[in-house]
C-alpha cells in the first residue's frame, strides 16, 4: 500500500432513484450487496443478512448487511420515497466510483443527496502495513 491509509469508509444517501421497484425486491437488493462486495475485489465473511421493514409507505423497504474479513457493506432502501443509504467500509483501499457504478448498474440512475468519504487508518504512523499487520496479531489473539 503506497499512501498513509489502510482503508475508505463510503457512506451514500442516494436518492431519486430511477428504479424504485428494485429497491423494494428484497433479491435485486441482495445481489446488488454480492455485486458491489465482488467488484470490489472484497470477502464475503457472513451473509448477505436481509430483513424487511413494514409499516407506513414512507418507512417500508429493505435492509442488507454483508460482513466482510474487510470490514462491511450494507444498504437500507425507501422505495416509496426513491432512497437508499448506501455504506461501503473496508480495510483495504477500493475506488468508490466502481461502487457507485453497481449502484446505477441495479438501481438506475440516481441524485446523491449526501456523500461522505472517510481514510480509515490515518491515527496510525507512517508504516500502515506494518500496523496493519500488527493490528490483525492481535485480533487473532484475542480470539
Amino acid at each position: 500500500m503506497s499512501h498513509d491509509v489502510y482503508g475508505v469508509h463510503l457512506m451514500l444517501r442516494v436518492a431519486e432513484i430511477a428504479n424504485r421497484d428494485a429497491l423494494n425486491n428484497e433479491q435485486h437488493v441482495e445481489q446488488f450487496l454480492v455485486d458491489v462486495v465482488h467488484t470490489l475485489g472484497m470477502r464475503v465473511l457472513a451473509g448477505p443478512l436481509m430483513a424487511r421493514e413494514e409499516g407506513p409507505p414512507e418507512l417500508q423497504g429493505c435492509s442488507g448487511v454483508i460482513i466482510l474479513y474487510e470490514s462491511h457493506v450494507a444498504i437500507h432502501t425507501y422505495p416509496c420515497l426513491g432512497e437508499a443509504f448506501i455504506d461501503v467500509f473496508s480495510c483495504k483501499a477500493f475506488d468508490t466510483t466502481l461502487a457507485e457504478a453497481v449502484i446505477e448498474r441495479y438501481f438506475g440512475s440516481y441524485a446523491v443527496v449526501e456523500r461522505a468519504i472517510a481514510d480509515r487508518g490515518i491515527h496510525w504512523g507512517r508504516d500502515v502495513e506494518r500496523e496493519l499487520a500488527a493490528w490483525q496479531q492481535r485480533r487473532v489473539g484475542e480470539q
